[in-house]
């Protein structure tokens, strides 16, 4: 009995916290619904078998999965040209094809691409999402008839059809908005959302004023509606497309809320299992009415801010929202289409994060741009896919810009300002005093990063420019992680120029693979093993040694400082045979 009680006890906090989401979660799915344009009771199946299936297959402790703001509106922009008699069978079937690619993108070690879609991407079309979200609400909101695939022409059709606005909707609307954000300054810890529905519900409905308002109306009695999905091959090569881009955008928003849950508390993001989770669940619910579903960043904070400490927590959310359901069904009925509205509306304002936009406005120029590119795509363009493939594009070219420019210093030393050595100076070579850095002998080329291919051009104008007769070169490779053949290409070229000049090259801060590389392709033969250097603890220890060995400086005969000894009994060994 103390076993059992102690078990009970130790479920509470779960309990608790799966009750606390659940009065958040219900009215929000409910009005998700709306967005995907169909009956809220597809929300709450979505909820509800999401919920059961991720509390069995999740890893997480804290995360809620469900409908959201951003897969409702990427789901509606583009099956809208769906809509009729079939539409909820393609909304079936484009979830348990989104489960699917999820799946499939773990299976096959691809999930990582979401790792590749650039921050400012995902700013851009969580902010672009909150304008789709509340130009969607325009109808139920205003009562005013909107067409459209963007926020464009749904702008043009609400002012051309001004006069048919409902103004009683807007202030049942209105009034719903300003409740969610009085309530809890009247007192910490209300479930806004589902006080705000209850209160609106009954005053609407003991003053008659449903009568003028569209209201939910009867809801089936049902909790379970399983269904086949129909797999119709002529929709599946319509709807792939599009299911493979919301899943990555399910993965993403996944990623991010798992990310963020681990700023909050010790808990290490399992990213794989998770990413396969999402597949399983989307694919299960995808059998029983649900539409496609992610992790909640608004159902997971409420979730850990209530003090969830497993995973069954959210076994307890869905079983609360069956509860809700079966005992408020009669008077979930009368809730008015403007009151879910405002629900939605809200929930919008929530995602828009001013900090964060004038962040990406401020980190640099390319984020701006990719930002600005992707926001613009996810309120014109017709679907959400298309914004999300357009975004990538932009950070793709963005990135090729940045990459093509080399990451380079000139540098060069002066020995008059010690008698201990040499020090190293830096040039600014467009700005420097030319005639100064001539009279100095020894130059430094300093590469760093990532050299790859698209900066050659600019790799090979800097050395041209820099190049002077008579005059030692010191390139310097410490800061290099990663070169190329055709970068090696570009120094190999300004090698044979220097030679021939009469003048030589030494390589400084090498490490064991850029040796190999050099040794496979005859250039450590062509500069001398004895001008290699490999890195040293201390910084330009190498370059300073290799200053001193420099013929421009000391006509001392130059010993090999780089090799290892196993290099060294590499060399001898090929010398014998």
């Amino acid at each position: 009995m103390d076993d059992l009680r102690k078990k009970i006890d130790s479920l509470k906090p779960d309990m608790i916290s799966g009750l606390t989401t659940a009065t958040i979660a219900l009215p929000q799915n409910m009005a998700y619904a709306l967005i995907v344009g169909v009956n809220p009771i597809y929300g709450i199946y979505a909820s509800i078998f999401s919920m059961l299936s991720a509390s069995i297959f999740n890893v997480s402790k804290y995360m809620i999965v469900g409908p959201t703001n951003m897969m409702a509106v990427a789901l509606y922009s583009s099956l809208s040209n769906f809509q009729g008699d079939n539409y909820l069978e393609v909304i079936f079937l484009t979830t348990f094809l989104i489960g699917l690619f999820q799946f499939l993108l773990v299976s096959l070690n691809l999930s990582e691409l979401v790792k590749y879609v650039s921050h400012p991407v995902v700013v851009a079309l969580t902010h672009g999402a909150a304008v789709l979200i509340l130009f969607s609400q325009i109808e139920n909101f205003t009562g005013v008839t909107v067409y459209g695939n963007n926020v464009l022409t749904k702008s043009w059709q609400f002012i051309s059809n001004l006069s048919e606005i409902n103004y009683l909707s807007i202030i049942i609307g209105t009034i719903t908005i300003a409740l969610i954000y009085i309530l809890p300054k009247l007192k910490e810890n209300l479930p806004e959302y589902l006080l705000s529905v209850i209160i609106m519900t009954i005053i609407t409905s003991l003053s008659g004023l449903n009568n003028y308002v569209p209201v939910i109306g009867e809801i089936p009695r049902r909790i379970i509606d399983f269904n086949i999905v129909n797999f119709d091959w002529g929709i599946i090569g319509e709807v792939y497309t599009t299911a493979f881009s919301i899943a990555l955008l399910g993965l993403i928003q996944t990623m991010a809320v798992l990310q963020a849950v681990s700023l909050k508390t010790e808990e290490t993001a399992n990213f794989k299992r998770e990413f396969r989770s999402q597949g399983l669940t989307n694919m299960i619910i995808s059998f029983f009415s649900g539409f496609a579903i992610s992790a909640s960043f608004s159902n997971t904070f409420a979730n850990l801010t209530a003090g969830a400490k497993n995973r069954i927590s959210q076994f307890f959310c869905a079983l609360s929202i069956i509860i809700f359901i079966v005992f408020l069904r009669p008077l979930i009925s009368f809730v008015p289409v403007p009151v879910l509205a405002g629900l939605v509306i809200a929930a919008a304002i929530s995602i828009v994060d001013i900090k964060e936009i004038i962040k990406n406005m401020k980190t640099t120029k390319g984020d701006a741009i990719i930002f600005w590119s992707t926001f613009l795509a996810t309120v014109i363009l017709p679907n959400l896919d298309q914004a999300i493939y357009f975004g990538v594009f932009v950070s793709l070219v963005v990135v090729l810009q940045i990459s093509k420019k080399a990451d380079i210093d000139m540098l060069y030393y002066d020995k008059k300002e010690s008698d201990k050595g040499y020090h190293l100076h830096h040039v600014e070579h467009e700005d420097s005093d030319k005639s100064k850095i001539e009279s100095k002998q020894a130059r430094v080329i300093d590469l760093k990063g990532a050299v790859h291919f698209s900066a050659a051009d600019d790799l090979k104008k800097q050395l041209e420019e820099f190049y002077t007769k008579d005059t030692d070169y010191i390139i310097r490779l410490r800061n290099v992680c990663r070169i190329d053949i055709t970068i090696i290409r570009v120094l190999e070229e300004f090698i044979d120029k220097v030679q021939a000049g009469g003048s030589e090259v030494i390589l400084t801060g090498v490490n064991k693979t850029i040796i190999k590389i050099l040794r496979r392709l005859g250039i450590a033969e062509k500069i001398g093993e004895e001008n290699i250097f490999q890195p040293e603890k201390e910084y330009f220890a190498s370059t300073n040694k290799a200053l001193n060995m420099s013929t421009s400086y000391n006509d001392k005969d130059k010993t090999s400082q780089c090799e290892s000894e196993e290099d060294e009994s590499e060399k001898n060994e090929s010398d014998k045979n």
